[in-house]
C-alpha cells in the first residue's frame, strides 16, 4: 500500500558543517516534496499451502540502492525497511517510535545521554549476532561515509556529539565531521551509549528512520579504520546483510525486485514466503495488472477512481478509514479499502517581497480547501488549516480540528466579499487588478487547482498568470527569488511540529523562498521559534512551551499568509479479500515492515 499523491521523502541530504542543532534548525535544511504517482499491487497467492508459503507481490517503482546509509528515496527505503532493523522503528508506519533491535532504553537526567540495551536474540541474516560494536560502526558510516545521505540527520538534527575539522573548498574553507570522534560508544557487547550535544525531545523519532538501520561491523570499508568485507556496490546491490525480517532474493534493475522471509527472525512473522515487486512507472498498467487478479493489493489511479464506490465502515482516532471499494468495473470484485492521513502538507508559498499582503489574503479567502478536496482530489485528502499535519499536531486530530475553527479565511467556502474588501482597501478591483504569477508542479491536480483559483480571483481583482514547472525548477527559482506564488510540499524530518514549522522562522525564510520579516506577525513567529529552541527536552514543561509556541507560529502565518495550507494528502490501499495487511500510520508506507502481512487462499 503506497501513497496516492506523492512518494515518501527521506531526511534531507545535507553534509554537516559543524553547526549545532540550534544553528542547523534556524538556518538551513529542507525536506520538500515534489509530486508523482506511486502505486502498489501484488500478485495473487499460490493455490496451495499455508499463508507462510505464499508470496505477497507488489508493483513498485525502480529502486536506487539497498544500502540504508545511502537510501533517501521512498522506493529504496521501502525495501531497506524489509531487509534491515534499527534500534527503534515506526511500527507499521505509526509515527510513535518503538524499540526494535533494542529491548531497553534509558535517558540521563539531563536528557543528553541515551543508553540502549540490545536484544540478545537479534541476529543478522548471515547468522552473526547484533552487537554494540555494529551500532557504533553503522553510525560512523552515516557520519563519515561518502555514500551516506543522512550525515546531517545524525550530526545536526539529532545532535550527536562530534568534533569537526577545517577543510579546503572551492569557496574557501568549511568545517566537516572529523572521523572517529562520534559520541557513540559500545559500553559492552550489548550496551551502546549515544551522547547528544543537548537534549532533544524527538531523538527516538530521528533514530527510527530506516537510514539508521544497523549493519555488521566492517561490512563495507568506506570509513577510516575498516578494510571492508565487500565493496559498497556489492553491499548496496546484491548482498545487503541486515537484521530485518527478509533477505534479498533478486534485483533486476527496472524490471523486478524481491525479498525472501527469514525463518530465524526474532520478531513476529514473517507470515509470507516473501515479497515481490514488479517495476512499472505506469499507474494504468499497474491497475490493469491488479484487476486481472494478478495482484493482492493495488492503487486506483485518478482516471479510474470512482468515489461513489467507496464505503467507509470505521474511522479510528488517527483518522484512518477502513471500508470497501467496489464492485470494480473490470472484474466485479469488491475489495478492502484503507485510507491513511499522511504526515505531509501541500501549500501555496508566497515571496512576500513580490506579493503584497492584501493579495495574499485575497488568495486565502477565495481558495476554499474543501472544494479542492472534493472537486480536484475526489475526496482523496483532507483540507489543511495548518502547516503541521493532523497526525503530528500536538494533541492529535481533535486538537488540530479545534484550533482550525479559528482559521480566518474559511475552509468550506470561498469568501469573495472578504477578498474584494481587502483588495479594495489596497486600491485593487476588477477594473484595476493586481497582477501575480502562480507556478505549480507539472501535475494535473495542481493545474486544475491553479485554474480554479485563477478564475475565482478574476472576480475580485487579481489577474493571476499560471505556469507549470518541474519540482527541481521551482526549488531553484525559489532560491533565486524568481517566484511570486508557488506550490510546494513538506514532509516530516521526525514526528514533531518543529519538523514542519522551522520553515516559518523569519530569519531563515529566504531558505524557503518566503523572504518574510519586518511585520508584527513575523516578529511573533521569530520569538515563538526561539522559545521552541530554548525548550528542547522531553519534559512536560518544555513540551507545553513548544505547544504554545507552535500554535503562535501557525496563527502568525495565518495573519501574514506566508505559506497558505491547501491539503494534507492521504495514502490509499485496495486489497482483495484474501489479503490481511495491518493499517499503516502517518509516517508513511516506506517505514512499514511487511512481516505482519498474511496472504490467504484466492476466492
Amino acid at each position: 500500500m503506497t501513497p496516492n499523491q506523492s512518494p515518501d521523502t527521506h531526511l534531507h541530504d545535507s553534509p554537516s558543517d559543524g553547526r549545532s542543532r540550534r544553528a542547523f534548525l534556524t538556518a538551513a535544511g529542507s525536506v520538500a516534496v515534489g509530486v508523482g504517482l506511486a502505486g502498489c499491487s501484488g500478485s495473487a497467492p499460490s493455490a496451495d499451502g499455508s499463508s507462510a508459503e505464499r508470496t505477497f507481490q507488489m508493483v513498485g517503482s525502480s529502486i536506487r540502492t539497498l544500502d540504508p546509509a545511502a537510501a533517501n528515496d521512498s522506493e529504496s527505503t521501502t525495501v531497506v525497511s524489509q531487509l534491515f532493523d534499527g534500534l527503534v522503528h515506526y511500527p507499521k508506519g505509526d509515527p510513535d517510535p518503538e524499540l526494535l533491535l533494542a529491548d531497553d532504553h534509558r535517558v540521563s537526567d539531563d536528557g543528553t545521554v541515551h543508553t540502549f540495551e540490545l536484544d540478545p536474540e537479534a541476529t543478522f541474516s548471515d547468522g552473526r549476532p547484533v552487537r554494540a560494536a555494529d551500532v557504533v560502526y553503522s553510525f560512523e558510516r552515516i557520519a563519515a561515509s561518502d555514500n551516506s545521505t543522512s550525515a546531517s540527520a545524525l550530526l545536526d538534527v539529532l545532535g550527536v556529539e562530534h568534533d569537526t575539522r577545517t577543510v579546503e573548498t572551492e569557496d574557501g574553507t568549511a568545517e566537516e565531521y572529523d572521523p572517529g570522534t562520534l559520541g557513540v560508544e559500545a559500553l559492552d557487547d550489548r550496551t551502546v551509549e549515544i551522547r547528544l550535544s543537548e537534549p532533544f525531545h524527538a531523538a527516538l523519532g530521528v533514530l527510527a528512520y530506516p537510514s539508521f538501520s544497523i549493519v555488521p561491523e566492517g561490512v563495507v570499508g568506506d570509513v577510516p579504520g575498516y578494510d571492508g568485507e565487500m565493496s559498497q556496490d556489492e553491499f548496496a546491490t546484491s548482498n545487503p546483510i541486515g537484521a530485518g525480517p527478509f533477505t534479498l532474493k533478486k534485483w533486476e534493475k527496472d524490471v523486478e525486485y524481491a525479498v525472501s522471509a527469514r525463518d530465524d527472525y526474532r520478531g513476529d512473522g514473517p507470515y509470507v514466503a516473501g515479497i515481490h515487486w514488479r517495476v512499472t512507472s505506469d499507474p494504468a498498467a499497474a491497475y490493469t495488472y491488479a484487476t486481472n487478479e494478478n495482484a493482492d493489493a493495488f492503487w486506483v489511479p485518478s482516471g479510474k477512481f470512482d468515489p461513489s464506490l467507496v464505503s467507509i465502515e470505521t474511522t479510528d482516532e488517527q483518522g484512518r478509514k477502513v471500508g470497501t471499494y467496489g464492485p470494480l468495473p473490470e472484474n466485479g470484485k469488491t475489495v478492502q479499502y484503507r485510507q491513511v492521513p499522511l504526515a505531509w502538507t501541500y501549500y501555496l508559498g508566497f515571496n512576500t517581497e513580490q506579493v503584497e499582503k492584501p493579495v495574499r489574503q485575497a488568495i486565502a479567502y477565495v481558495l476554499n480547501q474543501q472544494t479542492q478536496i472534493e472537486e480536484v482530489h475526489a475526496g482523496r485528502g483532507s483540507r489543511a488549516a495548518h502547516i503541521t499535519p493532523p497526525g503530528i499536531y500536538l494533541g492529535g486530530n481533535s486538537a488540530y480540528r479545534d484550533h482550525a475553527e479559528n482559521y480566518p479565511y474559511g475552509l468550506a467556502e470561498s469568501q469573495f466579499e472578504a477578498a474584494s474588501d481587502v483588495l479594495s482597501k489596497a486600491g485593487y478591483g476588477p477594473d484595476d487588478p493586481a497582477s501575480v504569477r502562480l507556478t505549480v508542479y507539472e501535475a494535473s491536480a495542481w493545474k486544475e487547482t491553479a485554474t480554479l483559483l485563477r478564475d475565482k480571483l478574476a472576480r475580485v481583482g487579481v489577474d493571476m498568470t499560471v505556469e507549470q514547472a518541474p519540482f527541481a525548477s521551482i526549488a531553484e527559482r525559489g532560491r533565486n527569488g524568481e517566484l511570486d506564488v508557488f506550490s510546494y510540499g513538506w514532509t516530516m524530518d521526525y514526528p514533531s511540529p518543529d519538523s514542519f514549522l522551522k520553515i516559518l522562522y523569519p530569519p531563515s525564510s529566504d531558505d524557503y523562498f518566503f523572504r518574510w520579516g519586518g511585520t508584527p506577525a513575523a516578529d511573533r513567529a521569530k520569538r515563538a521559534w526561539e522559545r521552541v529552541l530554548d525548550h528542547p527536552s522531553a519534559s512536560e514543561t518544555d513540551r507545553q512551551a513548544r505547544t504554545d509556541a507552535f500554535r503562535e507560529m501557525e496563527t502568525a502565518n495565518w495573519e501574514d499568509v506566508v505559506a497558505l495550507p491547501v491539503y494534507h494528502p492521504v495514502g490509499e490501499g485496495f486489497y482483495y479479500d484474501w489479503v490481511d495487511v495491518p493499517k499503516t500510520g502517518a509516517a508513511g508506507f516506506s517505514k512499514h515492515k511487511y512481516n505482519h502481512v498474511k496472504v490467504g487462499r484466492r476466492d
